[in-house]
């Protein structure tokens, strides 16, 4: 841990860029599930289209859509974000999506029962029976985002993982070590985090 500062600051990166990107891409993820859930949008063709925009988003291996975004955006942590919001998006809006299939509709009723529209319907009917489940999928995703902001700086997209790179190429296995214990006590602090989160959400709705 000789150059620990130096790495607490590429660290603080790498969480930025998978904070951001579990943020934007679990946004762009609800917003989408609703329209690939089979019980709230009856229109077919529209909810393949978006099932299948979810599993290309998936498909796409990380590094490939990273060394993509790095050679439109040039080296940095814009490529990761990016890299990282599309594959959120395609993952957690596929978890959604099957989550809200199994939503109580009597609730959603009631909601269109009062002369609420479909955003209310959504958002009343739907969210607050489901919200602990997407937050626990949704902080999942958080720590597998971690883990892969930091595979990604390898291949140039900012983070500690362009210093995990510099360690690799030069055989400095103690630093390799160091760095990747730094990888994983972050990985712990944050499932403590999610998991306390998780829990008083789920202790206030009940």
């Amino acid at each position: 841990f000789y150059d620990l500062p130096l790495w607490l600051v590429a660290m603080r990166e790498t969480v930025a860029m998978a904070f951001v990107g579990t943020v934007v891409g679990g946004i762009f993820a609800l917003l989408l599930s609703f329209f690939a859930a089979s019980n709230l949008n009856a229109n077919w063709p529209l909810r393949q289209l978006v099932r299948r925009g979810f599993d290309a988003a998936r498909t796409i291996p990380d590094v490939i859509l990273a060394l993509i975004f790095a050679a439109a955006f040039s080296l940095g942590a814009v490529a990761g974000v990016l890299t990282i919001i599309i594959s959120t998006t395609g993952s957690l809006g596929k978890l959604f999506s099957e989550c809200m299939e199994n939503a109580q509709m009597r609730q959603v009723d009631a909601v269109a029962a009062t002369g609420g529209n479909w955003l209310l319907q959504m958002r009343f009917g739907v969210i607050p029976q489901l919200l602990p489940q997407l937050l626990s999928y949704l902080l999942l995703r958080m720590e597998i985002n971690l883990s892969v902001a930091a595979a990604l700086g390898i291949v140039g997209a900012g983070g500690i993982g362009m210093e995990l790179q510099r360690a690799i190429g030069f055989t400095e296995f103690d630093t390799y070590l160091a760095i990747l214990l730094l990888i994983i006590i972050c990985i712990f602090v944050i499932d403590m985090v999610s998991e306390k989160l998780r829990h008083r959400l789920i202790g206030a709705m009940a």
